[in-house]
């Protein structure tokens, strides 16, 4: 691998300036950095704006708070709003359920035009959602399909944290750090910080510096930071599951709930589900990517064959994500 990964990476450099790239392969993990990440001491645990990768971790905290039965895969979602909320939606039989706005078949949009108009052209777009704007989607027109359909959506996933976090009576970092990630030992990823409190990496984007992005009420759905050390150590418990509770909720998160609209896709708790036929040998592969305006990144963790990839870049993914296409051809190289 030591010149596959540069080989891979190097048209991607051109649009990101850093990147390192993590691969776990016969249950050994390694890190390359590469461009400007090259250039700094512990490239395995330099800290990033991982975006999208963060609604893996909110549906695994569905699958683990539906297991200790503190919440419910079906319950309509005003079951977890205020009161005076939940009264403006639809009957509860109509409504989107839990399990809908984890595998993105709840009906809501990508974002609703109300908080598109908030967010602007604000460098830093989602800070200023704070609940009260977030629940003013929310009223008579807020049902379910008649007929699951794949709509990606991280006003869904955000709010599923946030319903989460009502649930159990706990804003939604702390509920993470003490549902997943103490128990999977992950003590490099959290959301403002990577654990140690470290700041991410200097983000870019078009070529000029750009801040983190903070995620006010929606932070399910993209508002974790983590370092490739850790994104391969949540690979491996993928593999290896931990003598914890958490072991039988990593299995379900993974399982399909929902097919997607192409039958090659479908959809788990936060992953992404992909079946993929190299030389005939079918694989489902469990994947996210993620982006901010300073950061793209890139975790897939092909289960049947025991193999990870993990990237991590610190400029924005624009209209095509840089490192997705050279992270899939680097899966496929391991499994060569």
């Amino acid at each position: 691998m030591d010149d596959v990964i540069p080989r891979r990476y190097a048209r991607a450099l051109h649009k990101v300036p850093g990147i390192v790239v993590g691969t776990l392969r016969e249950d050994r993990c390694r890190v390359t950095a590469l461009g400007t990440a090259a250039q700094e001491a512990g490239p395995d645990s330099l800290c990033w704006e991982i975006g999208s990768i963060t609604k893996v971790f909110t549906g695994l905290l569905l699958a683990e708070m539906s297991l200790r039965g503190e919440v419910g895969l079906n319950d309509p979602i005003g079951r977890y709003l205020p009161d005076a909320v939940a009264a403006r939606l639809p009957a509860a039989e109509t409504q989107p359920t839990l399990v809908d706005l984890a595998t993105h078949t709840s009906g809501l949009p990508r974002l609703p035009w109300p908080l598109i108009r908030e967010v602007g052209r604000n460098p830093d777009p989602y800070a200023r959602l704070t609940e009260a704007r977030v629940f003013a989607c929310l009223g008579p027109g807020t049902r379910r399909p008649r007929r699951p359909r794949s709509r990606y959506s991280n006003f869904g996933m955000g709010l599923l944290g946030h319903l989460l976090a009502r649930a159990a009576g706990s804003p939604y970092p702390a509920l993470v750090h003490d549902r997943l990630l103490v128990p999977l030992g992950l003590t490099a990823t959290g959301v403002g910080g990577c654990g140690t409190g470290s700041a991410p990496m200097p983000g870019f984007r078009k070529g000029k510096p750009t801040p983190p992005w903070a995620f006010g009420a929606l932070e399910g759905a993209g508002a974790l930071r983590s370092t490739a050390d850790d994104l391969l150590a949540f690979a491996r418990a993928n593999l290896d599951p931990p003598a914890s509770p958490v072991a039988e909720a990593l299995a379900l998160a993974r399982q399909p709930h929902r097919q997607g609209r192409l039958p090659f896709a479908a959809s788990g708790f936060g992953w992404m589900l992909r079946t993929r036929d190299r030389r005939r040998r079918p694989t489902q592969v469990c994947w996210h990517n993620g982006g901010t305006y300073g950061g793209s990144a890139f975790l897939a963790v092909d289960v049947p064959r025991r193999l990870a990839v993990v990237a991590l870049g610190n400029a924005g993914p624009g209209l095509v994500p840089p490192l997705d296409g050279p992270s899939w051809r680097l899966l496929d190289d391991l499994g060569d």
